[in-house]
């Protein structure tokens, strides 16, 4: 079902291009959400979206990634946050054949991660299908200078970030990461 979900939201264009996970993991409170980009090039567009029911287990969400990396064979590489989930990424690790990358969420590493996003919608290299819910959390969030120098981010009580923060992870997936070289094509006539 979770494939028949993927295909048919994104069609053709899943077969084009490479892709690349992200995963924000999600409990009681707040919700896992898993974003794919498709990189083409230079530009980054979403794909795709899910974001899982409150109280979805763990097992559930690396299943999904699971479909993802191995029945798609399409995904490069996958980058979760494994704030209070260590483990997660150790066993993501057994299950899928792609490099997958645990990022704690610290002030520092979401000072990087946002800011890798920020600077990528910037230069017009991001794009992502309106979604209202998406659109709110990327406004809704607040960031606040602390004494040390360092930026802390937050949203306000009633408010999530769970689809905010698994976009940036997919974007942040990207990085360093070169475009494929074209493959000549020989056509006889």
């Amino acid at each position: 079902m979770f494939l028949k979900a993927i295909l048919s939201a994104i069609g053709d264009q899943l077969l084009i291009g490479q892709f690349f996970l992200g995963c924000d993991l999600g409990k009681k409170r707040d919700h896992s959400v898993l974003a794919v980009i498709r990189k083409d090039g230079e530009i980054l567009k979403l794909v795709f979206l899910k974001r899982f029911k409150l109280g979805t287990e763990l097992g559930a969400v690396m299943g999904a990634i699971r479909i993802l990396c191995e029945k798609l064979n399409i995904v490069q590489k996958v980058c979760v946050d494994q704030t209070g989930a260590e483990f997660f990424v150790e066993d993501l690790m057994k299950v899928v054949k792609v490099e997958v990358e645990g990022v704690m969420l610290t002030v520092p590493s979401k000072q990087e991660v946002l800011g890798y996003l920020r600077t990528i919608m910037q230069a017009g290299k991001l794009y992502y299908p309106y979604d209202e819910e998406l659109l709110a959390e990327i406004t809704v969030e607040r960031y606040e200078l602390m004494k040390s120098g360092q930026i802390q981010f937050s949203h306000p009580d009633g408010t999530h970030d769970d689809i905010l923060w698994a976009l940036a992870l997919a974007v942040y997936a990207t990085r360093g990461v070169k475009p494929p070289r074209p493959v000549p094509i020989t056509r006889t006539f």
